[in-house]
């Protein structure tokens, strides 16, 4: 036999710390069904949500879910009616009006909810989840199809998202979109491109300050647009620059160019690689052994016969030429990497 447990009735202290250690997918559930249970989490739940909130989208729903540097909880699904199982269509919530069709995700516990326009269920869950608990949108994943929750993002807050990662490596972008996103993307921090841009495509002004720059298509970068960008990581998984145009990048950061940068990799035709360093080598030393380098936003790598430089300030740059032809280039005090 089991009994239930009136919630709402508990007092306060105890319904403080009950609710401060809810999930946010139970929190929203329970907001769900009342405007008591709404208003009671509204204004009891003290501890911040730990992770930054996040939009994402693909071909079949959207989620709405708050991600740590290591994990994702979802918290909210939005999917098109016409995707909804019949065994579902007696169980409702109310929304703004609306009776909205909802089941349980039973593997991971949060409401899959379902709508004719999945826009507008975007939106109205997402002013809900904001509301709910005082947040700001942080995180957008999005694609061809959804580039605008570019826009839609930048209308609805003042705060600038942190990430905005555009999926889907195989479309091709238009010219607009891609400057769309170069230019008006409001990411502070991380910025990660994957489809391609159009044939011929230039960028031929300053790029905006922002941390990590990933692009999966980086064809169209010329050291010009590189030398421009301000950076603590850069990542072109396909590139046309040569070794050459890195020795000119060496040469702009030997001479205080990119102070903030700590990670550069572009994948490079080494055919002359002894340029890389022309008017260089006096300042060159070869170091041969095994060093492990964690690069700011996560990525590790171990470099093996490096060519180290070192800059008036004392910080060094290890050029580094992998196998599969990538170029990694790393800048560090010597705290920040160890011999393997």
């Amino acid at each position: 036999m089991t009994s239930s447990l009136p919630l709402l009735s508990i007092p306060y202290v105890p319904l403080n710390k009950i609710i401060d250690f809810m999930d946010p997918s139970s929190l929203v559930s329970m907001s769900l069904c009342s405007q008591k249970s709404r208003s009671v989490i509204k204004t009891h739940r003290k501890i911040p949500i730990d992770g930054r909130l996040h939009i994402s989208f693909n071909d079949e729903r959207f989620h709405i879910s708050f991600n740590t540097f290591l994990e994702q909880f979802p918290v909210l699904g939005v999917i098109n009616l016409s995707k909804m199982p019949s065994s579902v269509r007696e169980e409702f919530i109310k929304l703004n009006g609306k009776q909205v069709p909802v089941r349980l995700n039973s593997q991971r516990g949060f409401l899959l909810t379902y709508w004719e326009d999945e826009v507008e269920g975007l939106k109205s869950l997402t002013d809900y989840i904001t509301s709910l608990f005082s947040v700001d949108v942080l995180e957008i994943t999005f694609t061809k199809k959804s580039i605008w929750m570019i826009d839609w993002v930048n209308s609805r807050q003042q705060t600038p998202i942190a990430t905005a990662i555009c999926e889907h490596g195989k479309d091709i972008l238009t010219e607009e979109e891609m400057l769309h996103i170069l230019k008006e993307c409001p990411a502070s921090l991380e910025t990660v491109v994957y489809p391609s841009p159009p044939p011929n495509f230039k960028f031929r002004e300053n790029f905006k300050k922002i941390d990590c720059l990933i692009l999966s298509h980086g064809l169209w970068v010329t050291i010009e647009n590189l030398l421009a960008m301000d950076g603590i990581e850069i990542l072109l998984k396909t590139s046309n620059l040569s070794c050459m145009d890195i020795n000119v990048f060496l040469k702009h950061w030997l001479t205080g160019g990119c102070p903030r940068l700590k990670y550069f990799m572009a994948n490079v035709d080494d055919e002359d690689f002894d340029s890389m360093f022309t008017d260089l080598w006096d300042n060159v030393v070869i170091v041969e052994d095994f060093r492990q380098y964690r690069s700011p936003f996560g990525c590790v790598n171990h470099l093996h016969y490096g060519y180290d430089l070192q800059r008036a300030d004392g910080v060094t740059a290890t050029v580094c030429h992998q196998e599969n032809g990538d170029m990694i280039i790393v800048f560090w005090p010597e705290s920040v990497y160890e011999h393997v």
